[in-house]
């Protein structure tokens, strides 16, 4: 583990700092709320846009070069540590996630991973960080500090707050420094003991190894933390030909019991997705344009064709994504990958049955960090969309330029 300077804006020279941050790249559907906030807004690093005589790629270098030669961007003066705060609530409870960034040696019998990466994705992001030598966004990596070791580290080091503000998502923020040599040097030591769970960023990883860099920056937060929050992705289905709800329930019977939940409106949709998070048995539910006024709740009754199958993994035989997404939608229903798309937000999901935009919507339990570990100590690659950590790390707290 090491410090490194970092590139932060100067908000005496660009608006406050909520208003030139962003989400990372692969959560957002719409950039012209974050292009129209602030001309200095980080979207135009992490999602630049084609310009007639420039693609988009050289547009961000050329954006970069300018903001660090006005100073609206500048490079920190010491080598530090960022420590990162986020304060948040979801349904009736609060939350606080403590985390740090730096930078980690890549190490593949350290860094393991859970999930395959995409060919486009993974190209785009090569090509971005690769024209700007720069990392806009980072890889975000999880930890076991069960005897609070390495939270005691960070706590207990002198910090500098750098910025302490409230974002569009009412996520309270507090962003510091330490760069103390010590107390980094003490932090370095607890942490290069540790495996990395990568929780988000498959793809920057992926392109660090591909860049030949030594060290990748890495937001690092304990995978036992009160404050980790995982929402499930839910499954859209949009049929490139048609199916019928009998057919697809006929398909399920045989393995499911399946109850009927009368759907008077979105908070009658709660009750179904605490039934299926709680259940010990494999079970999910879904909401078809067939039949908009019950919600269906599937539960396991008789054992999975998966788990006969002797080339799949009892890892992954016994992760309920996988059962639902590869044993279930894709096996038994015989649903096709390319009618199939991926979603967090179960009211979206809802809105989209409704008017008919998607025919099918699933909504699925949330994965736990037990089974992210076991996936990838096993060396094993779970499900597209398994998990969602929120909330996501913003971008434009910190670049990091490698070269």
């Amino acid at each position: 583990m090491k410090p490194f300077k970092g590139i932060l804006y100067n908000t005496d020279k660009a608006d406050g700092i909520a208003g030139l941050v962003c989400p990372p790249y692969d959560v957002i559907e719409n950039t012209d709320p974050y292009y129209s906030r602030s001309p200095f807004n980080a979207i135009r690093l992490e999602l630049p846009r084609d310009l007639p005589d420039i693609d988009r790629y050289r547009n961000a270098k050329n954006t970069m070069d300018s903001w660090l030669s006005q100073g609206i961007l500048t490079h920190d003066l010491h080598e530090s540590v960022y420590v990162y705060e986020q304060e948040f609530s979801v349904d009736s409870g609060s939350f606080c996630r403590t985390g740090f960034i730096s930078l980690q040696r890549l190490d593949k019998n350290r860094i393991l991973t859970h999930e395959q990466t995409r060919k486009k994705a993974k190209a785009d992001r090569e090509q971005l960080i690769g024209t700007l030598k720069t990392y806009t966004s980072f890889i975000f990596g999880l930890y076991d500090d069960k005897d609070k070791e390495i939270h005691q580290a960070i706590t207990g080091a002198s910090r500098e707050m750098i910025y302490d503000f409230i974002d569009e998502q009412s996520i309270k923020t507090r962003f510091y420094r330490i760069n103390n040599g010590g107390s980094i040097r003490d932090l370095a030591a607890l942490v290069e003991k540790k495996n990395i769970y990568i929780a988000d960023g498959h793809h920057r990883l992926d392109v660090s190894y591909r860049l030949n860099v030594s060290h990748a920056p890495f937001y690092l937060t304990d995978m036992y933390d009160p404050g980790i929050v995982i929402f499930p992705y839910h499954r859209l289905v949009t049929f490139s030909q048609k199916r019928t709800l009998p057919d697809l329930i006929g398909r399920l019977e045989p393995f499911m019991a399946i109850e009927k939940v009368p759907f008077n409106g979105m908070d009658s949709l709660g009750p179904a997705l605490a039934s299926i998070a709680a259940s010990p048995a494999v079970a999910f539910a879904f909401f078809s344009t067939d039949d908009r006024q019950n919600v269906y709740v599937a539960t396991e009754k008789n054992p999975l064709p998966l788990y006969n199958d002797g080339t799949v993994h009892d890892s992954l035989k016994k992760l309920k994504v996988n059962a639902i997404h590869s044993g279930i939608i894709r096996g038994i229903m015989n649903i096709k990958d390319e009618d199939i798309s991926f979603t967090e937000d179960h009211r979206w999901s809802i809105d989209r049955v409704m008017n008919a935009s998607a025919d099918l919507a699933f909504f699925l339990p949330p994965t736990t960090v037990d089974e992210v570990r076991d996936i990838a100590e096993n060396g094993l690659d779970m499900p597209p969309k398994s998990t969602f950590f929120y909330p996501k790390i913003l971008t434009g707290l910190v670049f990091y330029r490698y070269a």
